[in-house]
């Protein structure tokens, strides 16, 4: 069986709706990657599960080239839809995974990867995966959802419940963890937080769809610590980015 075919499915399924996700397209997270990254004109990037192909634009428009990976058809669609809009010749769809690399060593300058790396299930070989492709001083610019060790297991609980191809986020701890053993130097990072409302953490899902209501369900009677955490009101909380740079230093 598919180890992925429950993300294939949510996102065949969901690939229009998260085209049109403003917090995709326009949050300030992205623009924090960028300015981690700082891109320059000639360099050639990987976008790893690319979805929508939003990072892979806001690339596109700084360096040469860049290859837009991602194991769901639609969403590498969507992702060249969107190159199009933007008059941009220079993103190449391309279909594969995050764990086996379609691409030659040493290929890439930057290789990104946002708000996708809580559905893999192996972020070690990811990793890995991404030192092998980058070139020799080459750049990792990670950004996905996180949260505190002590509580990282509540946010991974409710995240499954709401979209059951979530595997796991990892903590700020837990990617320099993951980073260094793949053999990344120079680690740097920066968490972007802001107030969403249960509603907006749960698109595109509805909120009375089966998993709305569980999701529901589960803040209000989870653990203090967790609540607490994430400042949870009753109808909204601080939902939080952790965007992770290293390098590939060869010695």
């Amino acid at each position: 069986m598919d180890k992925y075919s429950n993300t294939k499915e949510f996102f065949s399924k969901n690939s229009e709706n998260y085209a049109k996700s403003q917090s995709h397209a326009k949050d300030r997270d992205l623009d924090i990657l960028m300015e981690m990254l700082s891109p320059q004109a000639g360099m050639i990037g990987l976008d790893a599960a690319t979805g929508s192909g939003f990072t892979a634009i806001r690339l596109a428009k700084k360096i040469e080239k860049v290859y837009a990976l991602d194991m769901v058809d639609n969403m590498l669609l969507e992702t060249a839809k969107l190159a199009e809009e933007n008059g941009l010749h220079n993103v190449f769809p391309v279909k594969g995974y995050v764990d086996s690399m379609p691409f030659e060593n040493e290929k890439f300058d930057i290789v990104t990867c946002r708000r996708a790396a809580h559905h893999f299930d192996d972020k070690d070989e990811f990793a890995s995966e991404a030192f092998r492709v980058l070139k020799a001083n080459g750049m990792i610019g990670i950004d996905d959802m996180t949260v505190p060790d002590s509580i990282i297991n509540d946010l991974n609980e409710v995240e499954r419940i709401r979209d059951s191809s979530h595997m796991y986020a990892a903590s700020t701890d837990g990617w320099i963890r993951i980073l260094s053993r793949a053999g990344f130097t120079g680690l740097k990072y920066k968490v972007y937080s802001r107030r969403v409302s249960f509603e907006q953490w749960l698109y595109p899902v509805e909120i009375d769809s089966p998993e709305g209501k569980k999701s529901l369900e589960y803040f209000q009677n989870a653990r203090d610590e967790f609540l607490s955490g994430i400042q949870w009101d009753g109808n909204s909380f601080q939902k939080s980015w952790a965007v992770i740079t290293g390098v590939k230093q060869i010695q």
